[in-house]
């Protein structure tokens, strides 16, 4: 199983979330989700889920059902990537219940994105016959299809850096927990002591020895013999 960095998953997540509201700002710009071929005036007029248009052509009442949701799906949108943004620059912690938090919000806003374009589906082909001829999907529907898997990879990814760190915060669990156990095999009331081999009582012998001088006693000088002086008479 190929590991990836926490970095590259941030990294990554950043640039699939600012992509997809890229995307999501274009569908609000672009009118032309849909071509309507008008069969009684033989015209062509654009559509798309965020304008309010063709009431007396084609009623879209239960459109405002899709507007909601392709406004939530906008705000949300918009939140995870500001969430995603404050994770790499690290202002917010990232705990292994904000990845989770993240994930659960990237596969919702995927999820909402989805089931708007699947219902704008299903009322064009409801309106299909009865308020227009036929109409044309252009590239924009495309680009829902990339936001869905922006925002499925993304939520891969948190899932994946949330499953990175319970694996670390279990290494450090394990470790706090080895270190207690060999600190509690140790005796009671022992302490590790340094022993030094040398006992400093016995001081080392000096290189220099020093000599002996033996103290002679002073030798008297012989003692003079007395001279016996007699004088002749």
């Amino acid at each position: 199983m190929v590991h990836l960095s926490s970095r590259i998953i941030q990294t990554t997540n950043t640039i699939l979330s600012s992509l997809a509201l890229v995307f999501s700002v274009i569908g609000i710009i672009e009118d032309k989700w849909v071509e309507l071929n008008l069969e009684t005036r033989k015209t062509t007029i654009n559509h798309s889920p965020w304008m309010v248009c063709c009431t007396t052509i084609w009623p879209e009442d239960d459109l405002e059902v899709i507007r909601t949701l392709m406004i939530l799906t906008l705000i949300l949108s918009f939140l995870f990537n500001l969430i995603q943004g404050m994770e790499f620059t690290e202002m917010i912690p990232q705990t292994k219940y904000m990845h989770l938090f993240t994930a659960f919000f990237s596969f919702l806003t995927g999820i909402l994105l989805l089931s708007a374009f699947l219902y704008y589906y299903h009322k064009l082909r409801q309106g299909q016959g009865t308020y227009f001829s036929r109409y044309k999907v252009t590239w924009i529907h495309f680009t829902v299809y990339v936001n869905f898997i922006f925002y499925v990879i993304c939520g891969i990814f948190c899932l994946l850096h949330f499953k990175q760190s319970i694996k670390s915060l279990a290494c450090l669990n394990t470790i706090h927990v080895s270190v207690r156990e060999r600190s509690h095999e140790l005796p009671p009331g022992t302490s590790i002591q340094v022993i030094s081999t040398i006992n400093p009582a016995i001081m080392p012998r000096s290189i220099v020895r020093a000599h002996s001088i033996d103290t002679k006693e002073d030798v008297k000088p012989p003692s003079m013999q007395a001279r016996r002086v007699t004088w002749a008479l």
